[in-house]
């Protein structure tokens, strides 16, 4: 079948669509049949945080267009960076040799300021408006001496090891090449010296580089400090200074020493940690999964979960917080050829009844799998995937798999997310971040608030949608999974206002380096329409809004009934059917909103006092434990007796809007209860 294809048209051509967003072209096959979506945009509210949305090593030019919000300097080198002397080792990613950050621009000459290698980094992400994640080293050791020009300083010279597999070859004949690979026969050379090339370091060199970046930008330069990078492979990609498979122990100490340090030189950075690679890494150390010992972690417990207890009582010892996000990386294992056309990897980021089609093999369920973990081992940790790539090595079904990640990231309260190897502006895949960041070209965004999406079938068609604060639109973003165009119903529910039309922009496979384009607008008879959807497309329909959209109503995240096996689904998210494993459907929307059966004063008219006062109670029937009331970064916790007394919130803002945040635990529920309010104080 040919994959219909939607352009842009005159405007007389938008007067022809009733419930249609295009007809098939003469000699196309008619539509197949499409899952019903409903958008209800009453339900399952929570915010969206816009962090989701980051790269690592962004194309300055597509960072520039989507005002990207992160930006991330990490990988292997990074664990093995020397500030001060603007170096690195490339490990095993390349011949473990020292090359100098400003290798292209040195001319073979060390600079003057060494440091303009590292705040390159800084002022790009500045004139773009990206925030910086900076990846601190952690393994023990960075490069000794710089690399200017070749022979280049390594860890294997030929003039030590003169018999090795490989040699780099790059930019030298065989005869020539200094550096080799580090192993002899297939085995790894163990009889090195790490200070060839390398020197040892502590958590010290990256307070130093924090109080230099300080001096230099002044405080809050970087908002985001990454702990080092992939632990467990250390003793692979770092060979030459750290053979020694790592062990639990080792993880926790270097990890709390270096969240010390990046604490005390900047007070108001943020932490992530634990960065492993991948699924084994998350329950085992390195030297567990190579059946050596390792005292410190009892056997068999999943490594994260005790990652996280030791860093929340090392934060209790301390006073203050050391780990702000467990961070994990994730790559699935499948490639084209294991899985031709399937765009089935997403489902391992949220589906616990998906088993996944790689050498994994179990039902992975990643997202609500970490939130699960933190519930239990260090509430109120973030979560954060600060290397991902679901790619399968095809373009169209790359582009089509990254739109329904970045939507499956937002309706998964995932905290922060930066995509590793991301496109560059003039790539399909970046019309995947365009539908979120950038859709009609001129800085259109998704919505910044969650609302209940539900597809029949999630397979084959995706549904995203999300409130926009700043104009009230709904924005809704439909990804067709499928190799045929779907002609779909949508039903969007809840609105307080009647919906006759709506704008639309879309992006096909059938012209994959082409941007979304704007087509058709939407017609709804009454709250229903129905899309027209090419093969293998993206398609952002915009309800527009004259209002400013509340915060949300956060429901409580869900738990697994068993640590680390994710029984249930996200309960604001969809499954595919639209029903949870068992049948059950999603609970109905209850006749009080949450902020009121917990005890929120009303917002309908403005705030005069200088104080709030009201009583919290339980929403439920189940008995009340505790209770945790916020404004802002202040916050009252009650319990006991205090449960019974008023709540009265003092130091209210004096002008503009302000929210009220209350998080309650109830007997007999292990995940807590979460109700906002917004109110605005009276002119």
């Amino acid at each position: 079948m040919r994959r219909a294809s939607l352009r842009s048209s005159l405007a007389g051509t938008f007067a022809l669509a009733a419930t249609l967003l295009a007809l098939p072209a003469a000699g196309q096959a008619l539509a197949a049949p499409g899952p019903a979506l409903t958008v209800d945009v009453a339900a399952d509210r929570h915010a969206i945080s816009p962090e989701i949305y980051g790269m690592s090593y962004a194309d300055p030019t597509l960072a520039d267009e989507l005002r990207l919000p992160v930006n991330r300097w990490g990988g292997n080198y990074t664990d093995r960076y020397n500030w001060r002397i603007d170096t690195w080792s490339t490990g095993r990613d390349w011949f473990f040799e020292n090359i100098s950050g400003c290798w292209s621009a040195c001319a073979g000459e060390p600079p003057a300021d060494p440091s303009q290698g590292y705040r390159r980094i800084l002022d790009g992400d500045r004139a773009t408006g990206a925030q910086t994640l900076l990846t601190l080293p952690m393994v023990g050791w960075v490069a000794r001496q710089a690399g200017y020009a070749h022979p280049l300083p390594c860890s294997y010279p030929r003039s030590l090891f003169p018999d090795q597999d490989r040699w780099d070859t790059e930019w030298l004949p065989p005869s020539a090449s200094a550096c080799g690979n580090g192993r002899d026969d297939g085995d790894w050379i163990t009889t090195n010296d790490p200070n060839v090339a390398s020197t040892p370091s502590t958590a010290q060199l990256s307070s130093d580089w924090i109080a230099d970046i300080t001096a230099r930008y002044g405080a809050g330069a970087v908002r985001w400090y990454g702990l080092g990078n992939e632990p467990a492979l250390w003793n692979d990609t770092h060979v030459d200074v750290h053979p020694q498979p790592t062990t639990s122990g080792e993880l926790r100490d270097k990890t709390i020493a270096l969240a010390r340090a990046a604490k005390q030189a900047d007070p108001s950075g943020l932490t992530l940690g634990l960065s492993e690679w991948g699924w084994p890494a998350y329950f085992a150390s390195a030297a567990e999964q190579q059946g050596q010992p390792d005292p410190a972690k009892p056997a068999g417990v999943p490594l994260v979960g005790w990652f996280l207890d030791q860093l929340r009582a090392a934060g209790e010892a301390d006073g203050k917080r050391l780990l702000d996000y467990l961070d994990l990386h994730y790559y699935q294992q499948m490639t084209v050829n294991d899985a031709p056309g399937s765009t089935a990897v997403t489902r391992s980021l949220w589906d616990p009844s998906y088993t996944d089609e790689s050498w994994i093999d179990q039902r992975i369920a990643l997202l609500p799998r970490m939130h699960a973990w933190i519930a239990d081992h260090y509430p109120g940790t973030k979560v954060a995937l600060s290397e991902y790539d679901l790619s399968i090595g095809d373009p169209v079904l790359d582009t089509v798999i990254q739109a329904d990640t970045l939507g499956i990231l937002a309706r998964e309260r995932v905290d922060l997310a930066a995509r590793w190897s991301p496109p560059k502006a003039g790539e399909a895949q970046a019309n995947a971040f365009r539908l979120y960041r950038n859709y009609d070209g001129a800085g259109g965004r998704f919505g910044d608030t969650w609302v209940r999406s539900v597809s029949a079938d999630q397979a084959t068609v995706a549904v995203y949608g999300a409130a926009r604060s700043d104009d009230g639109a709904i924005t809704i973003a439909v990804v067709n999974k499928s190799g045929q165009t779907r002609s779909t119903p949508l039903t969007l529910a809840g609105a307080e206002r009647a919906v006759t039309t709506a704008q639309a922009w879309q992006w096909s496979g059938a012209a994959p380096g082409a941007r979304p384009v704007r087509v058709a607008d939407v017609a709804f008879g009454g709250s229903a329409t129905t899309l027209e959807l090419p093969a293998h497309s993206l398609t952002m329909v915009v309800v527009p809004g004259d209002t400013r959209t509340p915060p949300p109503d956060e429901p409580a995240r869900p738990l697994p009934t068993a640590p680390g096996q994710p029984a249930d689904p996200p309960a604001n998210g969809p499954t595919p059917g639209g029903a949870t494993p068992g049948g059950r459907r999603p609970a109905t929307v209850p006749p009080l909103p949450l902020a009121d059966r917990v005890g929120l004063p009303s917002a309908k008219r403005c705030v005069r006092a200088a104080t709030l006062k009201f009583r919290v109670r339980s929403p439920t029937t189940r008995r009340l434990l505790s209770a945790r009331v916020a404004i802002g970064r202040r916050a009252l916790t009650l319990g006991g007796r205090g449960l019974t007394r008023p709540v009265v919130l003092r130091g209210l803002p004096r002008s503009g809007a302000f929210t009220v945040k209350v998080r309650l635990r109830l007997a007999g529920e292990r995940r807590t209860t979460v109700a906002h309010r917004r109110y605005q104080r009276c002119r």
